[in-house]
């Protein structure tokens, strides 16, 4: 199981995490799309996750609003490892939940879009889920607390960190 060589830890992460959310979503001077607060603590999240994968951390880069012309559709993130295009990553808004399965409307359609891609992951911040090629991989996680209320009190199953690695390291499969 990946580990971490510093003393940084899962519940260390979701915690910060957790804090850096419920600031931005509660902040009285500005009001913005939730699903747009939740980037800059995902990207810290994602750097800290890439570390307890074993993996330097700059070797992991979040590219925002990357287009995919194909598909006519711009996932949230793309992510690369060491400059290879490994993944993507979809936000929505807390409360919407991981499983694009159950969407309606425009996030339906983008679902419709995003099931083509072989390596994804969906999060509302409370729930994360991995999916390949439109099948899930796994199970879809839930948080302990929320990501609007519980700050550093959040919490996460260490399945997550399984979760993350496995999207990491994945390699396309050559044709045959």
């Amino acid at each position: 199981m990946p580990g971490a060589s510093s003393s940084l830890t899962l519940t260390a992460a979701i915690s910060k995490f957790g804090a850096d959310a419920k600031s931005k979503l509660s902040n009285l001077g500005a009001t913005g799309e939730p699903e747009d607060q939740l980037r800059a603590p995902l990207e810290h999240l994602l750097s800290d996750l890439t570390e307890l994968c074993d993996l330097p951390r700059a070797a992991v880069a979040a590219v925002g609003e990357s287009s995919i012309g194909e598909l006519k559709t711009r996932p949230d993130y793309a992510i690369t490892l060491r400059n290879v295009l490994v993944g993507f990553v979809e936000i929505k808004a807390p409360g919407k939940g991981a499983d694009p399965r159950k969407y309606r409307g425009h996030d339906k359609d983008q679902w419709e879009k995003l099931q083509s891609l072989p390596n994804l992951i969906y999060t509302d911040g409370n729930q994360f889920s991995l999916w390949r090629s439109g099948e899930l991989e796994g199970s879809i996680l839930a948080l302990t607390g929320d990501i609007e209320t519980s700050g550093r009190a959040l919490g996460a199953p260490t399945e997550l960190l399984g979760l993350f690695d496995n999207f990491l390291r994945w390699e396309p499969i050559p044709p045959r």
